[in-house]
This record gives structure tokens, sequence and C-alpha cells, in this order.
């Protein structure tokens, strides 16, 4: 790998061309330029996938040495809530305690798909508002 340092002003060029032996630099270039020889390349590296977990937050983790190194991943825990609002109301409060802004859809009592407006509280709870009271299921995801 090549280090290449350039301090220019904008609108200037500096084209580097390498061959087995010399770099060529062409002008114009008012400004330091450096190139670093990076010796002879390593092995390539391997990468392999190792453990995939579940788990209150997403991470990642690289284990080992180069060439020879493992991925492990730790995946957010889903999940989905259903909320039933028996009274008629313009705007309804869920605590869901997901742990993340779920996807919200409404369905009134009579089967039919409504649009609220969601509020996200927090990762936990929410509000949807509507137009008028009514009352149905939320489904969460």
């Amino acid at each position: 790998m090549s280090t290449v340092e350039v301090s220019k002003p904008a609108g200037t060029f500096i084209t580097v061309t390498r061959t087995k032996t010399d770099s060529v630099v062409a002008e114009p270039a008012d400004r330091l330029l450096e190139v670093h020889d990076p010796g002879v390349a390593g092995p390539p590296n391997v990468l392999a996938i190792g453990s995939v977990t579940s788990g209150a937050a997403p991470a990642v983790s690289i284990t080992g040495v180069a060439p020879s190194q493992t991925i492990n991943f730790v995946l957010p825990v889903g999940g989905n809530y259903n909320h039933t609002q028996s009274t008629a109301s313009s705007t309804w409060t869920i605590t869901h305690n997901l742990g993340f802004r779920p996807a919200v859809s409404v369905v009134d009592s009579g089967g039919n798909h409504v649009i609220g407006d969601v509020n996200y509280v927090s990762v936990n709870a929410l509000t949807v508002s509507f137009s008028a009271p009514f009352g149905g299921s939320a489904y969460l995801s």
C-alpha cells in the first residue's frame, strides 16, 4: 500500500505514475507530495463468520490475528406487540416494552385499516392520535 499525502489549492492536480522501480510525478504541484514504498505484501486475510447471537444491543467483534480472523455478531432482539383499545379514544397510549421504535398498524373494531399520527415517547412507549375516537387493535413490530 502506498501512502500519498497531498496538500494543494483547489483546481490543481497531481498525477503519480508508478512502475516497478520508479514513481513519476506530473506537475502542476505547488505543495508537498510524499510517497512511501509499502514493501512486500503479506498473505491475504481470511475472515470467517463466527457466532451469530441475539442480545439487547447490536455488536460486532473480530477475534484472531491476521491473516486468520473471525467476525462475531450480536443482533438485537426483535419482537412484536398487539394492543387492544377497548374504550373508544382519539389518542391511544401504548406501552410495548420492545426496546425499539416499532412499525405500527392500526385496525378499527370493524376490521378497517386506520391511519394515525404515531409519536414515539420512548423506545418502550408510543401514542397514536386520530381525528375521531374509536376502538380497535394496534399491531407493533
